[in-house]
């Protein structure tokens, strides 16, 4: 899905953008691709390169169903992460965030937060949208936190959902209801 979005602004926390495959760099890949950093993303599994991953930003961005959004940090001047709107379900009207903080010196600064919270307004007010989920692992305190800041509350879990280092994982379940 292609909003024609002008940058966002999130406040003193930075702005979104529309990411492009051009906004895919050598960096940007070193996020999806550190143990770190994906520890609690399913794209961990796979190894990725640059070209991988412009392919992968060129096919969500005309997708009718999703939304890409990078975020920039004001105070490092650079981009950060990225957070997607979708799958977009428009006959309930109901949307999934998914966000990436990669960049480690922008963790903890609250960008998180700003950024799910515009996308909300993005949902409400262009999309019409009436309820946004998401989902972490139990153990991501950071993000339940961000997800939680935001107006998001916990709807349920899933026990085991997941496996963490050979481990077994719950999944929380958060929603935020938006008219």
């Amino acid at each position: 899905m292609h909003l024609d979005l002008p940058d966002i602004s999130m406040g003193d926390a930075g702005s979104l953008f529309v990411l492009t495959p051009e906004h895919v760099t050598d960096c940007y890949v070193a996020w999806l691709n550190s143990p770190e950093i994906n520890q609690y993303l399913e794209s961990r599994f796979a190894t990725h390169t640059v070209e991988s991953t412009r392919a992968f930003v060129a096919s969500v961005l005309v997708s009718p169903n999703n939304l890409f959004l990078g975020i920039r940090s004001r105070q490092l001047g650079r981009h950060v992460g990225n957070i997607k709107l979708g799958p977009i379900d428009s006959h309930h009207e109901t949307g999934d965030i998914g966000i990436l903080i990669g960049d480690k010196a922008a963790w903890g600064k609250g960008i998180a937060t700003a950024a799910i919270e515009v996308v909300c307004g993005i949902a409400a007010t262009q999309l019409k949208l009436r309820k946004l989920t998401a989902g972490c692992y139990a153990s991501n305190v950071g993000s339940q936190k961000a997800f939680e800041k935001a107006g998001f509350l916990i709807e349920g879990m899933r026990p085991a959902q997941f496996l963490l280092d050979g481990r077994a994982e719950d999944l929380v379940l958060m929603g935020r209801i938006l008219k």
